[in-house]
């Protein structure tokens, strides 16, 4: 295989494949792919202006409107869909009906008469339909079925998935953080979206892995629900709610899905003959038929295709997902999620969210390559009530000025609330942490961040305040609880909160800070090796980067400039010492990448690292006195890395 990616020839084939996109927010995460798989995309669909406009910077050529039904009269040959998720199964029925081959993200459709119409849809058209579920395609899941089918790990007992997964931040803001649409008129489907209902990314991998599909699904009645979220649907509502699957060999899996404090997407699974755990730890394997056996790790990286599929995003997921597609089209092998796939892995969760309904009561799964199951699904259009977005969270209220910065303050309160929580409980519990000194960048974090939090505390409340007994005035409210307003902005919490930080930075030392002032280039068409790339020209023009709200990491997204190809792009930041001595910088990114302090050379990392690991190298630095210049290059890998993690001690 040759080293460029841009020569891989993966199909055999002239044939080309016309495609067009709809739903270009995540659908244009598989635009650079395509031109691996002999797919040319040609037109596109979206409602948000944002969008088209991004799609038109990386593809001048193509069709864009945001009418679908214009859409789908242009010539093309199949779709992408990538519509909000409720809204999938109607969709990918107008997309048949159309003629189109249909690759459907998650999930397939809403109810089980919906699943019957797009099963029989598919068949009468005798077109391609494909799930977009990528979770069973990273290199460890793909290892792993590889071993089961040899019969290392015997047949499946009991399985454990978890995919636990803070979506706040995604419930009023799009992949780039620019609000879904201004205010109220409309809102994400994160936010009043069942969790049960995103069951593909645990059950797809078991699946996969083992060859077997679900029979039957129990789920208990939770009502807690997680604050930010519209909507609460008593008990349909949990936040946290395992369901039990039994799987068509008789195994059983425990099928962990919501949204929490502690981000899980563990794995764990039990055969007759061997054991793995997937974790932060990597993949372990406990062979043997013994549970006296030692756990080892063992090594899942990728081989062939596997190093292009890495640079494709989702830990390779989303490239395996166009590939079967694109190879069911060209040559009609089918891969593990065609129509009958897909119906497998999301009706659990919709029986899930009926069990949890109706008080814990088991439900049957339903086989949809049977005509006989289809029958008696025909007419069940039991599904999750929808969010009435014409009310709105506002309760139909006239678009205001105030209602308007409803989604950007959402956003805001989601990152600012958990710095004054996190703060408040660590206090709590401070005198039994076995690291005292962890306590004081917590403490330091929300000093930093005091501006920005009181800021958004009182415009929420201003928003609060003008829309009483609304769902959005609820959602903010539960935020502004969890954010201590009135801690936050009574006189004495300022002043009490930087003599606190003092003392502890005069008892811990100053920790490790992220740099001040960071911007970045433009993305360069340079194709020098890392190894040898020099400090930055002076001429070379600098902008602001945004920071990550979540990971903290410098966001270079935003400086691709609709040129999405490899290249190099140049951060520079600062770091401020009261007085000349020794410290360190902790960095990591997504690419390969080297730094420059001071303009010298610091060191340099060949590796790329997807997703990144935020201390992947730690240098001692000797910083001068008063403005230290951290210039920090990377490598953007065809554009699957986004952004670099730097810090600071000094």
């Amino acid at each position: 295989m040759k080293k460029d990616a841009k020569n891989i020839r993966v199909f055999n084939t002239d044939k080309r494949i016309r495609l067009g996109i709809w739903g270009l927010g995540r659908g244009m995460s598989f635009f650079d792919t395509c031109k691996f798989l002999n797919i040319d995309v040609v037109a596109g669909c979206d409602y948000n202006e944002h969008m088209r406009k991004n799609f038109q910077a990386h593809n001048p050529g193509a069709f864009v409107t945001a009418d679908a039904d214009e859409f789908l009269k242009q010539d093309f040959d199949a779709v992408l869909l990538a519509t909000f998720c409720p809204s999938h199964g109607k969709d990918a029925i107008m997309c048949l009906q159309a003629g189109k081959h249909v690759m459907s993200e998650v999930t397939s459709f809403f109810s089980m008469a919906e699943g019957v119409k797009l099963v029989e849809e598919v068949e009468k058209r005798k077109l391609v339909y494909n799930l977009a579920e990528n979770y069973p395609f990273s290199a460890a899941n793909m290892w792993l079925a590889s071993r089961w089918k040899e019969g290392l790990f015997g047949e499946l007992t009991y399985a454990e998935y978890e995919y636990v997964h803070e979506c706040r931040m995604l419930c009023y803001t799009y992949i780039d953080g620019i609000p879904v649409r201004p205010g109220h008129t409309v809102h994400n489907w994160r936010s009043w979206f069942n969790f049960h209902y995103y069951c593909t990314h645990s059950l797809g991998p078991v699946m996969v892995i083992t060859g077997t599909r679900p029979t039957w699904v129990e789920t208990f009645p939770s009502k807690p629900r997680i604050a930010g979220y519209l909507r609460g649907q008593g008990a349909a509502n949990g936040a946290m709610t395992p369901s039990l699957i039994q799987m068509d060999n008789g195994g059983v899996v425990r099928n962990l899905m919501g949204a929490g404090t502690n981000d899980s997407h563990s794995q764990r699974m039990w055969g007759t003959l061997g054991a793995f755990t997937i974790g932060h730890g990597g993949v372990r394997l406990r062979l043997g038929a013994s549970g006296g056996s030692p756990m080892m790790n063992v090594n899942t990286e990728w081989e062939g295709l596997g190093q292009l599929a890495a640079k494709c995003g989702h830990g390779g997921g989303d490239f395996w997902t166009l590939y079967y597609f694109a190879r069911e089209i060209l040559f009609g092998e089918k891969g593990p999620f065609d129509i009958y796939g897909g119906c497998d892995v999301t009706i659990p969760g919709i029986q899930a969210l009926r069990s949890q309904c109706e008080g814990g009561k088991p439900m049957e799964v339903p086989d949809f390559r049977k005509k006989a199951d289809r029958d008696r699904f025909r007419s069940d259009d039991w599904q999750q009530e929808r969010y009435d977005t014409k009310r709105g969270v506002f309760g139909g209220s006239p678009l205001t000025p105030k209602a308007d910065r409803f989604s950007t303050v959402m956003k805001d309160i989601v990152i600012y609330a958990p710095i004054y929580r996190a703060y408040a409980d660590w206090k709590k519990v401070q005198g039994a942490l076995t690291d005292p000194a962890a306590f004081k960048p917590v403490a330091a974090n929300l000093l930093a961040s005091y501006d920005n939090l009181t800021a958004t505390y009182r415009e929420a409340r201003g928003i609060v305040k003008a829309f009483p007994k609304t769902d959005g005035a609820q959602v903010l409210s539960e935020m502004l609880e969890i954010g201590g307003e009135k801690q936050v902005l009574a006189p004495a919490f300022l002043p009490a909160l930087k003599k606190e930080v003092a003392a502890l930075t005069r008892k811990y030392g100053r920790d490790a800070e992220h740099l001040s002032g960071v911007v970045g280039s433009a993305l360069l068409a340079d194709k020098t090796p890392i190894a040898k790339v020099a400090y930055p020209a002076r001429t070379l023009a600098f902008k602001p980067l945004e920071r990550h709200s979540t990971y903290g990491c410098e966001d270079i997204r935003p400086r691709y400039e609709g040129k999405p190809k490899d290249g190099l792009i140049y951060g520079r930041g600062f770091v401020a010492a009261a007085k000349a001595g020794t410290g360190r910088l902790e960095i990591g990114a997504d690419g390969p990448f080297k730094v420059f302090v001071n303009g010298r050379e610091a060191g340099f990392n060949p590796k790329a690292v997807n997703p990144i690991d935020a201390n992947i190298m730690k240098l001692a630095v000797n910083w001068k006195k008063g403005k230290n210049e951290v210039v920090i290059v990377m490598r953007t890998n065809n554009g699957a890395a986004w952004g670099f993690h730097a810090r600071a001690q000094v």
